[in-house]
């Protein structure tokens, strides 16, 4: 009885702060229904203590004017916080925050109307909602939940530099590039690896390495501002409120970015702990500085040491025992500052994968303030700045990790058509054998595959930045034993790790979209993004081992998004778009942002592949347009003939049917027994063709 008054208690005073003089707004008795307020998700799995409501328009502005005062008496109490407090409520307050600038928006997008109510955790929560759902001046209740972290397994520190004698061909200087099979694979990095499963980088920067005018928010973990590497391409705000030079944390609610913290995770009765690397490995993708002579390189993040795109973080995951972490306000946060993309690898959790339960997260999301939050970002980034390169934000999720235990699963906020949903593919053109699949998931990119990797190394992840201050205590034994240039680098696998690689691109696209002094629509952008992909749907069929049941590829078809991402086509379609570039012939006057001369690209590609192969170049010639076929001049080595190789022939071969894209080339003969004779797919694999493997062969040999 006594709990059932608190809870009676506590919803009076929540509809006593909404009181307003509307007479058209009154309390209704009859039911949820009848009062047309909207219960989301449910108290299953959700946060204790913590309600997520949104108020009617009129009711909002009375709330937000009574907390306001300070001299509130109400039922004998001499303030309204003694009251709450008389019935263990922590408080009401806002879901979003206040930024005078834009304050005009923020109404219009509804921010206004949303509030966290925290109370007692004893109070449950079911009880509670049903009698807040009563009220008419409320118009959702949702119950509050825990976002997770998209990545497979904790970072594994790098032990061991990459051999610096391999660094004289690669276009930046920094040690571990080489080792970065994922922007530009050899087929050689990798123990279980296809030559060029990667993000085609190194063609992009010939033409742009990014642009500090380009801000992308990490909406993650805290980033590690002060890495070495990372350092110079940390955002700094140029109106700071709060002391929020680089970013929010939403945890907290502080400026203060805090990644001291501990993971911790329960596996089989055990209690595991772990680094809290992942939101500063993430950045380390997008934008670790390139050519200062350290570490590893960013996707877009620059020259010379500097130049490269700014990240800003925007914490909102931290210690495991606090009750919960919110994601909404840092999309307000992120589009109020300047950012241009949201890079977010977290998701919610399902229990059992169903399709009810699938439903039940979509109709969730769709009612959210997540989702009202999301739409603020997307509709308003850039909008402010007559210089962005874009009118509108680009938000990229990780599609998620559950796919070898759930099967065609869909994540949201991953899901939602709005936002860009990426898999992860391992450095072998195929699904990583963790990725969710699905009809929503719109691109592909490298996530790394731990089971991919060479014997005694975790190779097959994606590499990148890890934390680096030694002030934090670490929970990994190469760290534990002290900092060195190495362990500050490491692997990590997950559609957390894919998702930057497209945030990555994307950002480098804005880049060059910048330097061009071009501007686009956020919905242009985005298309233009999709569009930037080559066929994986080929590579899927047969099955693919891993420890856990095999993975029948066939059932991936059509559910890894348009196909995997590059990023040399992303800015060769921009130019495209923009007409400094005419498409290819039989694409009819729509100027749909197909490149003529890509194929010229992946020629010059596949013989920098079999120069490190063979130990010399091959040069093409007879390159045909769309729809026909062409073969390349044979080249000896003359270096191999004096080896006694005379005879050796090596064949670089484009064949083309239809709108299916081949570039490959075979090394034969005796010196086909050094890589087993295998053939080295630069770009689709003649499978995209659709030809017959005889007929296809009969093209290039």
């Amino acid at each position: 009885m006594y709990m059932m008054k608190k809870i009676l208690l506590l919803a009076g005073i929540v509809s006593l702060a909404a009181c307003t003089n509307d007479p058209e707004e009154t309390f209704s008795q009859g039911g949820g229904s009848s009062a047309g307020v909207k219960v989301i998700y449910d108290a299953e799995g959700a946060v204790e203590g913590q309600l997520i409501v949104k108020f009617r328009p009129s009711a909002a502005d009375s709330l937000a004017a009574a907390l306001a005062s300070a001299s509130a008496t109400r039922a004998g109490f001499a303030t309204a916080d003694e009251l709450l407090a008389a019935v263990g409520v922590d408080g009401i307050r806002p879901l979003f925050g206040s930024d005078p600038r834009f304050e005009e928006r923020h109404r219009a997008f509804g921010l206004h109307q949303w509030y966290v109510v925290t109370f007692d955790e004893s109070l449950p929560l079911r009880e509670m909602v049903g009698e807040l759902s009563h009220d008419g001046r409320i118009e959702v209740l949702e119950y509050a939940r825990c976002p997770r972290l998209k990545n497979r397994f904790p970072a594994r520190p790098l032990r061991s530099a990459a051999a610096a004698a391999t660094r004289a061909s690669m276009p930046m200087n920094d040690p571990l590039l080489p080792a970065q099979w994922h922007y530009d694979n050899t087929g050689y990095q990798v123990l279980v690896t296809q030559a060029g499963a990667d993000v085609n980088l190194f063609d992009a920067w010939k033409k742009n390495q990014g642009s500090s005018d380009i801000v992308v928010a990490v909406i993650d973990q805290a980033v590690q501002y002060t890495h070495p590497d990372l350092q110079a391409n940390i955002w700094v705000n140029p109106n700071p409120e709060d002391d929020d030079l680089h970013g929010y944390n939403f945890v907290n609610n502080t400026a203060e970015l805090d990644w001291s913290y501990a993971d911790r995770e329960e596996y089989q009765g055990q209690i595991y702990y772990s680094n809290a690397d992942h939101g500063t490995h993430v950045a380390g993708t997008i934008a670790a500085v390139n050519d200062n002579d350290r570490g590893v390189c960013g996707i877009a993040g620059g020259r010379n040491g500097a130049g490269g795109v700014k990240i800003m973080s925007c914490q909102i995951f931290g210690d495991p025992d606090k009750r919960s972490y919110p994601t909404e306000d840092a999309f307000r946060y992120a589009a109020d500052n300047g950012a241009l993309i949201c890079q977010c690898s977290y998701g919610y959790s399902y229990s059992t994968g169903s399709r009810d339960e699938m439903e039940a997260m979509r109709q969730w999301f769709m009612n959210s303030s997540e989702k009202a939050a999301i739409d603020y970002f997307i509709a308003n980034a850039g909008k402010n700045d007559p210089d962005s390169p874009i009118e509108g934000g680009v938000v990229i999720f990780a599609a998620g990790n559950d796919g070898d235990l759930f099967g065609d699963v869909s994540e949201y906020p991953a899901s939602y058509e709005a936002v860009v949903s990426v898999a992860a593919m391992g450095s072998d053109f195929l699904p990583a054998y963790y990725t969710c699949y699905n009809d929503e998931v719109d691109i592909t990119a490298p996530g790394g595959d731990l089971y991919n990797s060479s014997l005694g190394t975790d190779n097959g992840g994606v590499l990148s930045t890890i934390l680096s201050d030694p002030s934090v205590t670490y929970y990994d034994d190469e760290r534990r034993q002290g900092l060195t240039d190495s362990n500050v680098y490491g692997y990590m696998q997950g559609t957390s790790m894919a998702c930057p690689h497209v945030s990555g691109v994307a950002a480098l696209g804005l880049s060059y979209l910048s330097q061009l002094g071009y501007r686009m629509t956020a919905d242009a952008y985005k298309k233009l993004l999709l569009e930037s992909v080559h066929p994986i749907d080929p590579y899927l069929t047969g099955t693919k081992r891993y420890d856990g049941p095999t993975l029948l590829l066939d059932e991936y078809k059509g559910k890894m998004g348009a196909g995997y991402l590059d990023a040399n086509l992303l800015l060769e379609n921009i130019k495209v778009a923009f007409g400094e570039k005419d498409a290819a012939s039989g694409h009819g006057a729509d100027r749909q942002p197909v490149v003529e001369d890509r194929y010229a690209d992946e020629q010059r590609r596949a013989g920098r592949l079999l120069y490190r192969r063979c130990g010399f170049a091959i040069r093409c010639r007879g390159q045909r347009r769309v729809g026909r076929a062409g073969e390349c001049q044979r080249r000896r080595s003359a270096d191999a003939a004096q080896e006694g190789r005379a005879g050796q022939g090596n064949r670089f071969g484009q064949g083309i049917r239809g709108h299916g894209r081949v570039a490959e080339f075979l090394c034969d003969r005796p010196l086909a027994e050094q890589f087993r004779r295998r053939l080295v797919v630069a770009v689709s694999g003649f499978r995209a063709t659709g030809l017959p493997r005889r007929e296809a062969r009969r093209l290039y040999i």
